[in-house]
């Protein structure tokens, strides 16, 4: 009876954020002029509506984890209420920094004991970007105008008069110093203490990289996303909307349909997986400095028109002029939403190309679902190496959410928590792995 009532309650509370949804859809979309603008075979040229975002372009490029260490131990800390990392990263932007300088490279022994300086913290990035980016993002003048290195995460000594901030790059070992002043750390210390979620975990030294180790088991719970799938319309008029008034035209095949826009630009989408890909072979130049490839990366995140919350930067290949973003729920990235996360954007000299899910987090509803427990990294590799696999082969281990559909309402996303590992250059479940 008590189960049957919550399937109730739950359908209920759905119907409702349902019903919410769409009279707000209605109210942001009324636009006539746009709504007559699709016709068989061709879709007239449409004034482009505004497209707004709820995250600048720092909080996009922000770090998604926080280690702190104090005098005993290092812990993975989150805030359920607000993103800590956002605070304090934004502290940054307050400082000056200067005096930047290289002070060591390829001294593992020297870098493991600055990944545990007591009274520290880590702002880690789950993967490279450069000094110069950072400096930008927090505006730091005169830091932009060093030469640029690739880091993966920040380190900030709370206690001391040293006034010293680290960049560190986890390739190569590489410590790069630099002076600050003005830099918030009572507020820091604050935001800190504020944490309502704390794990104990070790950033070891593991096969020429660094991996994040939990040291106990832990329990997660499930969620569940009330998701809704955007109108083709929003991304013809985001990114095909032709400023020469050339009409869009479209052609069908089986399961997909492709926009184009005069000769250079095309929308792709397939309406079996909800995945679009856009290609704008008219942008073949590709920024020669990585704060502005980035900075264009942000500028066509916005113009796909998808809600940024809760969306950062998972990978950044450099070789490749390629940015993956995966949309994040709890501190913990979600996978399986898509091959690509939810977008995946690549700049060359052929174009660019923008692939990413129609498939948009709305609101979570009730999970009825017990908490998921699991265990420490450490059973994890030596389940790995049990099956045979070669630990040295192992790039990365995270845990992150699994994305899947809900079996009684299509409305509804599952998201469990799992872990992932990275073989191969490829990102699958624990499980999937060992079968």
């Amino acid at each position: 009876m008590q189960r049957f009532s919550n399937i109730i309650l739950r359908t209920l509370l759905i119907v409702a954020i349902g019903i919410s949804l769409i009279l707000s859809w209605l109210i942001w979309t009324n636009n006539a002029k746009y709504q007559q603008g699709v016709q068989s075979g061709t879709i007239q040229t449409v004034n482009r509506r505004s497209v707004s975002t709820t995250k600048t372009m720092n909080e996009v490029f922000a770090p998604t984890k926080i280690i702190n260490n104090t005098a005993k131990s290092q812990r993975l800390i989150y805030n359920y209420k607000y993103s800590s990392v956002r605070e304090i990263f934004q502290q940054l932007k307050q400082a000056h920094l200067s005096d930047f300088e290289q002070i060591s490279l390829n001294d593992s022994n020297r870098y493991q004991r600055l990944l545990h300086q007591k009274h520290s913290l880590q702002l880690v990035y789950p993967t490279s970007v450069t000094v110069n980016t950072i400096a930008r993002l927090t505006s730091q003048r005169r830091l932009q105008q060093r030469k640029d290195h690739d880091i993966n995460r920040i380190v900030l000594v709370l206690k001391g008069n040293q006034h010293l901030i680290y960049f560190l790059n986890d390739y190569n070992f590489a410590i790069y110093q630099v002076q600050e002043r003005d830099l918030n750390y009572q507020q820091i210390q604050k935001l800190i203490k504020d944490n309502n979620f704390s794990v104990p975990v070790n950033t070891q030294v593991i096969a020429h990289d660094v991996q994040l180790m939990y040291l106990k088991p832990l329990k997660l719970k499930p969620v569940s996303y009330l998701i809704t799938v955007q109108n083709n319309n929003n991304y013809i008029s985001n990114l095909l909307n032709s400023k020469q008034g050339a009409d869009i035209t479209s052609h069908k095949t089986e399961g997909q349909v492709v926009y184009r826009s005069g000769m250079y630009r095309l929308l792709n989408i397939d309406n079996k997986t909800d995945m679009a890909t856009f290609n704008d072979y008219s942008k073949t130049n590709i920024p020669t400095n990585t704060p502005d490839l980035f900075e264009d990366t942000y500028r066509s995140l916005v113009k796909i028109g998808n809600p940024l919350n809760g969306m950062y930067l998972f990978n950044y290949d450099r070789k490749n002029h390629s940015f993956i973003f995966r949309n994040y729920v709890e501190g913990f990235p979600i996978f399986q939403q898509s091959k690509n996360g939810a977008v995946k954007i690549n700049f060359s000299q052929e174009g660019q190309t923008i692939l990413f899910s129609k498939k948009i987090l709305q609101v979570p509803v009730p999970a009825e679902r017990n908490a998921v427990r699991l265990p420490a990294t450490a059973d994890i590799i030596s389940g790995l190496k049990d099956n045979g696999y070669n630990i040295h082969n192992i790039q990365k281990i995270t845990i992150g959410y699994k994305w899947s559909d809900d079996s009684q309402n299509h409305d509804i996303v599952d998201l469990t928590p799992t872990y992932y590992i990275k073989i191969n250059d490829q990102w699958k479940s624990y499980a999937d792995w060992i079968e």
